[in-house]
């Protein structure tokens, strides 16, 4: 079986692992964050095609503005984090290009969960700095892996 025939049938990804880590964030911090996989992009942007489904999935919709997206396609091989402005605001693009960087060594290596693990756990020290968990907080968003 060719590398091609693998990843049309299935993706390389553990989503329960990163569904825990993503659970894991949110026990720490009042802040949302949702992954978005897709098989084949529709755009060639990665940053514009995260945007689209950010918008799209609500995330500006949390009461700090403090959601978070990690975007990953296949095909072609493309990579996006975004912040909404409660965030950004609090790490600038400084950070959320480290985050890309080390998701993308990652994935060059061919260790996908690794690489979207790796960007939920800085991602989640950030966080849990500016909007640490809150006695009343509530899961605004669903923590599962949306794969497109």
């Amino acid at each position: 079986m060719g590398l091609f025939s693998f990843f049309e049938r299935k993706l390389p990804l553990d989503t329960k692992q990163i569904e825990e880590a993503i659970s894991h964030l949110e026990k720490t911090t009042s802040a949302e964050l949702r992954v978005v996989v897709e098989r084949k992009a529709k755009h060639k942007n990665a940053l514009e095609r995260a945007t689209q489904l950010f918008n799209e999935l609500e995330m500006y919709n949390t009461a700090d503005r403090n959601g978070v997206l990690l975007y990953l396609s296949f095909k072609p091989h493309l990579i996006a984090v975004i912040g909404d402005e409660g965030i950004h605001q609090k790490v600038g693009n400084s950070f959320w290009q480290g985050v890309y960087d080390a998701m993308k060594a990652d994935c060059q290596k061919g260790q996908f969960t690794q690489a979207i693990c790796e960007g939920i756990k800085q991602v989640e020290g950030q966080l849990a700095q500016y909007f640490p968990i809150q006695a009343n907080d509530v899961n605004e968003l669903s923590n599962e892996v949306i794969i497109k």
